[in-house]
């Protein structure tokens, strides 16, 4: 079902172009002006903050599983997600703040889950800043205002969250910060815009004095995390004797974020109240363990299955069944047998229309919440034909684009 802007929006030829005339940020050109998909896209206002809703009501949810199922052991619980112990060593069992973003696919009028990033480090955060340079188009400018659109920016929200009279530091690690030097760039630049100068940094830079983590010499309030788990285990001492520097969000973020979880609770969803029953039926596709589940019935439903490995991003272990043979796809499985994976019913999204092109595109809708509600969007696409992980980082075929809401 396609709603009545976007209708408007693919019927009206006169702004069919006004994405290929748009005056980007010179640091957002250079990380997205050759990736972006060839037209915004729409949403009712209601709708993203219901979904917005929806997706912090199962937080909420996640949040309750240590006491619900492990006796609020949260060493069962980490063991169970297939966190090393090492890494749980790290994480406190206070909930940490609501922050993340949710990849959702649109089935007619409705929202299915595939996953929930429960963190900061999260990408898409500056693609706000798209949907705002394209209310302030000229070619664009009437009809955003004859639908009365509007658009949430993450980064605005993010600002918000942290608190924009702190100083902040975005850190990465293992050279990640040059690896993606120009996301960081992009999401710097747009900080500034907003009021708020951000510094970049790693884990390696930091030093601590007093209680606080400092970044070459400048004492930092909050750090943004971007690195993971993994890699802060090499850095343990270094971040507890930094403990007056907030960290946001927390390492105790992966309890959340882990395909586990929804696995775990696609898996025990008859121990919910029927409100519980109602969220998770209404957002979560069935999945479980992979471990779980018979081998021959994995094999047998290739076609309507994904594998997913539970603690990795940007695409990486995320195998679709219906895109291998059957041959490949029992090789996968003997592959990774005995290692933190998940399967998932496969969602099959309704397909979207570009102008100019023929082919019916694959979008992945990223709902950014915070504690304080719905915190934007990051819209990322593609044709059906160039696969099906729809991924920035993961897949080169894979576009961005931005969303306005009315």
């Amino acid at each position: 079902m396609t709603d009545r802007v976007t209708q408007s929006y693919l019927s009206d030829e006169g702004v069919h172009g006004a994405m290929g005339r748009l005056d980007l940020p010179p640091c957002f050109e250079a990380n997205y002006g050759h990736r972006l998909v060839g037209r915004p896209f729409f949403l009712q206002d209601s709708v993203a903050h219901e979904i917005a809703a929806d997706v912090l009501a199962l937080f909420d949810l996640l949040s309750t599983l240590p006491a619900r199922f492990f006796g609020g052991s949260f060493t069962r619980y980490a063991a169970a997600l297939g966190i090393p112990p090492e890494e749980a060593a790290l994480m406190s069992a206070d909930r940490p703040p609501r922050h993340g973003r949710a990849d959702l696919y649109r089935v007619g009028d409705r929202f299915r889950l595939l996953e929930l990033n429960a963190g900061a480090h999260l990408g898409g955060v500056d693609l706000g800043e798209l949907a705002r340079v394209m209310q302030e188009t000229p070619d664009f400018k009437p009809f955003a205002q004859a639908h009365g659109l509007g658009h949430h920016n993450p980064i605005e929200k993010l600002l918000d969250a942290v608190g924009r009279d702190r100083t902040i530091a975005f850190l990465e690690e293992g050279g990640m910060l040059a690896r993606f030097a120009k996301g960081f760039a992009s999401i710097q630049e747009a900080c500034a815009h907003h009021g708020v100068d951000v510094l970049l940094g790693e884990l390696h830079e930091l030093t601590v004095r007093e209680g606080h983590l400092h970044l070459r010499g400048t004492k930092l309030d909050v750090a943004v995390r971007y690195f993971s788990a993994k890699q802060a285990v090499g850095y343990a001492d270094v971040l507890t004797k930094g403990h007056k520097t907030e960290l946001y969000t927390p390492l105790s973020s992966y309890y959340y974020d882990n395909k586990s979880t929804l696995a775990l609770l696609s898996e025990r969803r008859e121990e919910l109240t029927d409100a519980e029953k109602a969220l998770v039926d209404k957002l979560l596709p069935w999945t479980r363990y992979l471990k779980d589940v018979p081998r021959d019935q994995v094999r047998a439903d290739r076609e309507n299955l994904i594998v997913k490995s539970a603690g990795e991003f940007a695409a990486k272990g995320v195998h679709p069944g219906w895109l291998v043979t059957d041959r490949e796809w029992a090789a996968l499985l003997d592959e990774v047998e005995g290692d933190a994976y998940v399967v998932q019913e496969r969602v099959r999204p309704t397909p979207d229309e570009v102008p100019g092109d023929d082919r019916p595109w694959l979008t992945t809708w990223g709902w950014f919440v915070t504690d304080a509600g719905f915190a934007g969007m990051s819209i990322r696409a593609m044709p059906f034909e160039d696969g099906a992980v729809v991924s920035y980082a993961g897949n080169p075929l894979t576009r961005v684009s931005g969303l306005l809401t009315y």
